[in-house]
């Protein structure tokens, strides 16, 4: 019999089965970079892939500066202070990370359409690019912000009322949380270089865009191999530094444990003004191209085309983030057991984990590509279906299960796997009937949110979804340049209306881990 005391005992295979999941997990990214390092020639990436490149560049420093002085701010407020409207901002700020980008710029258009000719003029290109990216970067930011915010000990924040009033306690606040908020920043800035939507819509050439062009209408796969991999260089030299520097600050402060929460007043002055810019920060990015997506139902409703999309795609969407959750999920729990309590390998693995994120979706699903056309037909099941889908977007993925995972692993006390190694039980009973029931709303949850974001996701799901077997948000993608306003309206309405079913299952799940 196993004892349960192996999942606290240090050991060097730890090290090797963590190295050999994350291997596994850009397994489909090594083709393309192999292709790119064989050609040896950077120019034959097309001339106008350095001005994309550049054009990608500058949203994403924009974005990231914005990001990061909005972010901090509303997210130690969100932490702090107690006021109206809190949770509904809270969750408001959620839905832009869970649903496409490509729909905050319809909505734009749209609402700027509706305005005039200087509206229109005024959100196509940088601009445009830069106000739809800010709708999911600020919110990223301000949740980070909030989350490393609660790590501070509730007696720490009494304490810095007491030496210095309302205003001590935020410029201390934003100072312990300024760390994980640039992080988080750069992440959100990096993550748009991957981003192909806005600026396809708004008239911005991309670099991501490109790739997307250089695949799906040249039908080259060496150019767009190259420029993909090109791309994934530069998001390394930025996210790959970032990580290692700040990993272990990172993971104390998000995973750590608090001792007393923090006692939230109502808001007064310094706070009040704060709490107002918070309200003020959700609702222009995130209500403004709402407005405008559902402009165009105040002149009906197209439900008989809509329900016709929905149940034709419906079933390929489910199996999609069903999928996708249930593979990230393991392999993000897996390796939080293998990590264990080793904080070294902790802080590793999390820094390449978010390393691991930043790479562009593209770079995976053209391994993918190459893969599907060069292995034998009878791998088809593997290669060429909507399981290649599952594990592309698993994948993809892996790295929020894996922070997910490592977070409550931190919740497990060792005096558990003491007291029942103490009493002879064993490691599958014990992982059964004690780790499985603690971690089950953890897991609802991770395999929730991971589905919502692995439906989010048009890329990879573009580039290696069966014929036929497209997702809604691809959809939606497709038909919204020569279908009604109205229909395409209709159907980004259902698929709100699914993010927040799936909001509201995954508050159900955290209540759940609270009790």
């Amino acid at each position: 019999m196993i004892s349960s005391l192996w999942l606290e005992r240090p050991a060097a295979w730890r090290r090797v089965a963590a190295g050999a999941i994350l291997l596994l997990a850009t397994l489909p990214a090594w083709p393309v970079l192999w292709q790119a390092i064989a050609s040896r020639d950077v120019s034959t990436v097309g001339g106008t892939f350095f001005a994309a490149l550049r054009n990608s560049v500058e949203i994403a420093a924009i974005v990231g500066v914005i990001a990061a002085a909005t972010g901090l701010p509303a997210g130690v407020t969100a932490a702090l202070y107690n006021f109206p409207g809190r949770s509904f901002l809270l969750s408001l700020a959620m839905l832009p990370l869970l649903v496409p980008s490509f729909l905050w710029a319809i909505g734009w258009s749209a609402l700027a359409a509706q305005i005039g000719p200087f509206a229109i003029q005024f959100i196509e290109g940088t601009t445009g690019c830069v106000l739809v990216f800010l709708a999911s970067s600020i919110p990223l930011v301000a949740l980070v912000s909030y989350c490393a915010t609660l790590s501070v000990s509730g007696a720490q924040i009494e304490a810095a009322r007491l030496a210095g009033a309302e205003r001590a306690v935020f410029c201390y606040a934003c100072r312990y949380a300024a760390i994980p908020a640039g992080i988080a920043a750069v992440l959100a800035g990096v993550l748009t270089l991957s981003d192909p939507g806005p600026g396809q819509i708004l008239g911005r050439r991309t670099a991501a865009s490109e790739v997307l062009t250089s695949f799906a209408s040249l039908f080259d796969f060496g150019l767009a191999g190259r420029q993909c991999a090109l791309l994934t260089l530069v998001v390394l030299l930025v996210a790959a530094p970032l990580a290692g520097v700040t990993a272990s600050r990172f993971a104390s402060q998000i995973l750590s444990q608090q001792t007393r929460p923090i006692f939230r007043i109502s808001p007064r002055g310094l706070g009040r003004w704060m709490s107002i810019a918070f309200g003020g920060a959700m609702l222009c990015t995130v209500a403004a191209p709402l407005v405008g997506l559902l402009l165009p139902l105040t002149g009906g409703v197209e439900v008989g085309r809509a329900w016709t999309e929905l149940t034709r795609t419906s079933m390929n969407t489910l199996t999609y983030a069903v999928g996708a959750g249930l593979i990230a999920t393991s392999l993000g729990f897996l390796m939080a057991l293998l990590v264990g309590r080793d904080n070294h390998l902790r802080s590793v693995i999390l820094g390449a984990a978010l390393a691991m994120f930043a790479l562009p979706p593209s770079l995976g699903a053209l391994g993918i590509v190459y893969v599907a056309a060069n292995f034998p037909a009878w791998l088809d099941w593997l290669t060429r279906s909507r399981a290649t889908v599952c594990i592309a977007l698993g994948l993809r993925f892996l790295p929020l299960a894996i922070l997910v995972g490592l977070r409550s692993w931190g919740t497990v006390s060792q005096t558990w796997t003491q007291a029942t190694a103490l009493h002879g039980v064993s490691l599958a009973r014990y992982l059964s009937q004690v780790l499985l029931r603690h971690f089950a709303p953890a897991i609802g949850a991770t395999v929730l949110i991971v589905g919502l974001l692995a439906t989010a996701e048009i890329g990879t799901v573009l580039l290696i979804h069966p014929p036929g077997q497209s997702s809604l948000p691809l959809a939606i993608f497709t038909v919204m340049a020569n279908s009604p306003e109205s229909l395409v309206s209709s159907l980004c309405l259902s698929y709100f209306l699914l993010a927040i079913a799936i909001l509201a299952s995954l508050s159900i799940c955290t209540r759940g881990s609270k009790q």
